[in-house]
């Protein structure tokens, strides 16, 4: 186990040295990991986003597309200032045990842990009773982009697994269910003039003011109605905005701004329900007086992304496969969102379990330990010694 280990944390150094930041091109990292598989002679596809810069990555191990596990992580991370860290985010640096650098928790490590069981996978891989699958994506940070491409790539090649295994990092404590999130940009244009004298002109800030006070109202409302039963906290669905920009100094009257906001539904909630309240107040209310003294004013609400949530199932296939190979933890659900919803979607059973804490995500000096990274590779072959012998 120690070379294996070794191996994982020197497949983690050279991940992380890819600074493969959401939205940017992640064709370095895919290459890489491409290559690395291709030298233990694993089949390997692409699936090009249009723009040819940006990749999800899937591989197998076994001879059948239907009824296999998929092994699922994202290859981008956040971005990071170095300024805020200890040593160079994009450099792996070892300390007591921990492995720091962007990415080494959210999900390089869980990247490093399947590749370093690649040659084990593909040594087995005649007997297993399943195939194993890689699916790796881009852009899960912006909106899971990457996850919502793969599913047309696995109706075209007739794939159809039966279980996804999303490895983010959850403490090896299984999370069966999480909350969707709708992405949201709002646009506001009014007109401009001199602060003196205001008559007759759209102050878009006035107007950005009054739609972000009716959101935070709305979200109010929302948390007064609270399911009682649901396994999610907060125990209702949620709005926020989150930026805002716009006008140039305080004498102009601004004629432009924009807010990027978004909605986390429960997974029994319709986030286009409360879009659409949103919308009609916009439209009906704030356009109308707006339009008043300036008629080519307006308000445009752009979708950026829709990660569908993922409906909490305490007793699943999934979840069984998991207690089986690993101790048995209380499930748990979170309210951020995985590329586990959109498998979920077209009926793979998915589960969210992968080594490493996540208060260690999205943050300046960001870790896994050594130890996490050893539980992760047990569980690994764990699971391709359960498939010698067994279906799921």
């Amino acid at each position: 186990m120690i070379s294996i280990i070794s191996k994982a944390e020197k497949l983690l150094s050279d991940l992380v040295s890819f600074p493969s930041t959401a939205g940017q091109s992640n064709a370095e990292i895919i290459n890489y990991i491409k290559s690395y598989l291709e030298s233990f002679d694993v089949s390997v596809n692409l699936d090009a986003h249009k723009d040819g810069k940006r990749f999800n990555l899937f591989a197998t191990f076994g001879k059948s597309k239907v009824d296999g596990i998929i092994l699922s992580g994202h290859t981008d991370v956040v971005p990071a200032s170095e300024n805020e860290w200890d040593s160079h985010p994009f450099t792996l640096t070892k300390k007591n045990q921990n492995l720091f650098g962007r990415g080494a928790v959210d999900m390089k490590g869980f990247l490093a842990i399947t590749l370093a069981m690649a040659p084990y996978f593909k040594k087995f891989e005649d007997g297993l009773k399943n195939s194993i699958h890689f699916a790796f994506t881009f852009d899960e940070e912006l909106g899971t982009f990457g996850a919502s491409q793969i599913l047309d790539f696995f109706k075209s090649e007739g794939i159809k697994p039966k279980i996804a295994i999303v490895g983010e990092p959850t403490g090896m404590v299984p999370l069966v269910g999480h909350k969707g999130g709708l992405e949201m940009i709002t646009e506001i244009k009014g007109s401009s003039g001199h602060s003196s004298d205001p008559r007759g002109k759209v102050n878009s800030l006035y107007y950005a003011a009054k739609l972000i006070s009716f959101i935070e109202n709305l979200n109010r409302d929302l948390s007064l109605s609270t399911n009682k039963d649901t396994p999610f906290n907060p125990p209702y669905s949620t709005l926020s905005v989150g930026y805002i920009k716009g006008g140039q100094a305080r004498n102009i009257i601004p004629n432009y701004c924009y807010f990027d906001w978004e909605i986390r539904p429960l997974p029994e909630d319709d986030p286009y329900l409360i879009l659409s309240k949103i919308k009609t107040y916009a439209s009906k209310i704030l356009e109308p007086e707006m339009k008043k003294n300036f008629e080519s004013s307006e308000i445009i609400m752009t979708e950026v992304s829709f990660c569908p949530p993922m409906e909490a199932r305490f007793k699943s296939p999934a979840l069984d496969l998991i207690n089986k190979l690993w101790k048995i933890n209380e499930p748990s659900v979170a309210s951020y969102g995985t590329d586990g919803g959109h498998f979920q979607s077209i009926g793979i059973e998915t589960i969210v379990f992968g080594p490493g804490e996540i208060k260690y995500m999205h943050q300046p000096n960001e870790c896994i330990k050594v130890s996490e990274i050893e539980e992760g590779l047990i569980f690994l072959k764990n699971l391709c010694n359960y498939l010698q012998n067994n279906n799921i």
